[in-house]
């Protein structure tokens, strides 16, 4: 928008567990036990482009209102009746707007530069543009709309990529610029405006169809919001007046049709953030204490932290008060710098929502495969102690102990409890987090033969995930079973496992006034598979390991609560995942007096084969614009070293206690212990 107060000129225009993988690291072994896979971490935005009316308008070129009246025009001119010069507006006009914004101050594109911490910011908006090819500035009215922006763009040879954000404020002028043909009536005045308004959402998404030709990605606008809210109204041609339904008439057409040509874009993959500003301009008339502005003194119609001009009204029932500190509007029809702070804020609020969801499908599979590994540890826990496991390395070791027989118990019953914990970076789309969880399982193994043994597992944990972004939260109820069956020869083993998980996710995340709120739940299933074969080279035992897993998960759709503003609906999620190991097992079993004592290593190398899908949220107030969120996989190899150490307490009971940590991996590490206790009767 733009709204040059001045002379009365107007228009609109951010463990516990490290000793153990340390530890690990340094004894060389690992078995990731919770593991999203997630790309590098990358700051959100390398570039910010404004485009657009004075909202955006910073003042710079090869934008800048203020800029393009001190190299284009000439005068002197009679403007709505003043005689003008171009030394009005160039340099920009002392006291009020010598930053050359008609903020006075900052607008809402500084702000979001300053929010990600962007070093730079390319200004094509133009205080004033209209979506046609006019403004509604003195000496710039004919040729610079939004289309001599874009001009301006195309000439600049500059291409987008998926890391810039394009912001852009359009249309806000367009209603001052409607030929009504001189009537006052609303019937008569309605359809035109109507009419209007879609010509206007046509022209803009147009120029948004050009941007995104270019590259563009990610684009946050700003709505126009309703000119009723105004402290000061905006006429159309002829200084015709409008009255609040007709107003209202032009705006929510205009941000209703612009999201119905859009579609197709968000639809197609580019991410649209439409922020409704005229939600937020009726709360501000409402209750601006809600955010710290102040009221609207006794008696006026608005108010204005600027001085006003010579065209501010100061009496009469549309008398607007100025110099009044804290009002949100500087003056017209421009917010102040603080009012467009927050604007910013909701808009970044909004662009950063998505990446709270996006871990989500990742933090799911994670669950489910780190208790699937818990099962394979304990397996291997147990075949430490049947003669196959021990085999010619007892031979080798002094006479003190006569080797464990194979137990005649069939029935074993174990335990164990598990704590683990670990981090994410974050990548482009997604937040990075920390998690811890606390947890234990109980089951029931019977064993067929010497070789083969079947058994069932119920675990539970309380996955605590913490985002990095907008102090994000996942408590997660995390109840999974499994089904196995493991076969032990001289020196094979093999083992596989069948796994369900159902997740409980209570949700929140910060938003500006409140709390944003959601709950909802994940149903995940596996199905894995582990191998190897063990050399005995005296009383050691070696051999190459391998496994494969495969984690299929969805998690249902859901709707937030909190702030219109910023909640979203969130689509169903679905994620493959597939990973494999290869790789090494030491084992080397010592007696102490009489125990027997069998620790072991595990190194192996690990790859994630899937897991890059995409998250589909739509703002409610936005709701005809989709959002897709790509999640890639990063696709990389890493390292697992897992180590432990197991005892046979008793002549049928057995305890271990086991590290597993993940290494080299981009973006983040996990790690967990854990320890139990095996019963065979």
């Amino acid at each position: 928008m733009s709204d040059v107060s001045i002379e009365g000129v107007r228009g609109r225009a951010p463990h516990v567990l490290t000793r153990v993988r340390n530890a690990l690291l340094t004894s060389a072994a690992a078995v990731a036990v919770f593991g999203a896979t997630l790309a590098p971490a990358q700051a959100q935005f390398a570039r910010l482009f404004g485009f657009g009316d004075s909202y955006a308008d910073t003042g710079a070129a090869p934008g800048g209102a203020y800029r393009l009246i001190g190299a284009t025009g000439s005068g002197p001119i009679v403007f709505n009746g003043m005689p003008l010069t171009t030394s009005n507006f160039w340099p920009c006009p002392y006291p009020t707007y010598t930053s050359c914004r008609f903020t006075g101050s900052t607008n809402f594109v500084d702000s979001l530069q300053s929010i990600y911490g962007l070093s730079g910011l390319t200004n094509f908006s133009i205080g004033g543009a209209r979506t046609s090819n006019s403004n509604t500035m003195p000496f710039l009215t004919g040729d610079y709309g939004l289309p001599y922006e874009l001009n301006q763009f195309v000439a600049s040879g500059i291409r987008f990529t998926d890391r810039d954000l394009i912001a852009l404020s359009i249309g806000g002028n367009d209603l001052s610029g409607i030929d009504v043909s001189g009537s006052n009536d609303p019937n008569v005045q309605t359809p035109i405006v109507v009419a209007s308004a879609v010509s206007s959402a046509q022209a803009a998404v147009g120029g948004v169809q050009q941007l995104v030709g270019a590259g563009a990605r990610t684009i946050a606008w700003l709505g126009t919001g309703s000119s009723k809210w105004f402290p000061e109204r905006t006429l159309g041609v002829g200084n015709i007046n409008f009255s609040d339904p007709v107003r209202d008439a032009w705006s929510d057409t205009y941000y209703r049709q612009t999201q119905l040509l859009l579609a197709p874009l968000a639809q197609a993959g580019v991410r649209i953030f439409m922020f409704d500003f005229g939600i937020l301009q009726q709360r501000i008339y409402d209750n601006p204490g809600m955010y710290g502005f102040a009221s609207i003194p006794a008696g006026y119609f608005g108010c204005e932290a600027g001085p006003g001009t010579a065209t501010t009204p100061t009496s009469g029932l549309l008398k607007v008060a100025v110099n009044v500190t804290g009002c949100f509007y500087e003056n017209s029809v421009h917010p102040t710098g603080a009012a467009m702070a927050l604007i910013a804020n909701y808009m970044s609020n909004q662009i950063n929502a998505p990446t709270t969801v996006t871990p989500q499908a990742g933090i799911s599979t994670g669950l489910l495969t780190g208790f699937s590994t818990s099962v394979f540890d304990r397996l291997e826990a147990s075949r430490r102690f049947q003669p196959f496991g021990l085999g010619s390395a007892m031979a080798a070791m002094p006479g003190k102990a006569a080797a464990p027989k194979d137990p005649a118990d069939r029935w074993t019953v174990f335990g164990d409890v598990s704590y683990a914990g670990g981090s994410r970076d974050r990548q482009f789309y997604t937040a990075g987090y920390d998690y811890d969880s606390a947890g234990g399982y109980l089951g029931a193994e019977y064993r067929l033969d010497s070789n083969w043994r079947v058994g069932g597992v119920f675990g539970y944990s309380q996955p605590d995930v913490k985002l990095a972004v907008q102090d994000a939260r996942n408590r997660i109820d995390a109840f999974q079973f499994a089904g196995y069956s493991s076969y032990t020869d001289a020196h094979w083993f093999a083992d596989g496992i069948v796994a369900y998980g159902r997740h409980d996710f209570d949700l929140e995340r910060r938003g500006i006034i409140d709390v944003i709120r959601a709950d909802t739940h994940a149903d995940v299933f596996t199905v894995a598979a582990k191998g190897g074969y063990l050399f005995d080279v005296g009383q050691l035992r070696v051999g190459p390991i391998a496994s494969l897993q495969y984690t299929y998960a969805t998690i249902e759709g859901y709707t937030e609560t909190g702030d219109v503003l910023l909640t979203m609906m969130v689509d169903r999620q679905t994620r493959d995942a597939l990973t494999g190991d290869a790789g090494v097992q030491f084992r080397y079993p010592l007696q102490l007096g009489n125990g027997i004592y069998t620790p072991f290593v595990n190194l192996t190398a690990a790859h994630d084969f899937l897991g890059g899908h995409t998250v589909t949220t739509t703002l409610v107030s936005a709701s005809l614009l989709p959002i897709l969120t790509p999640v890639s996989v990063d696709g990389s190899t890493y390292g697992r070293v897992a180590a432990g150490v197991s005892a046979l307490v008793a002549t049928n009971v057995t305890a271990s206690l086991t590290g597993t940590t993940s290494f080299a991996r981009h973006g983040g590490d996990d790690a967990a212990v854990s320890g139990g206790l095996k019963v065979a009767f």
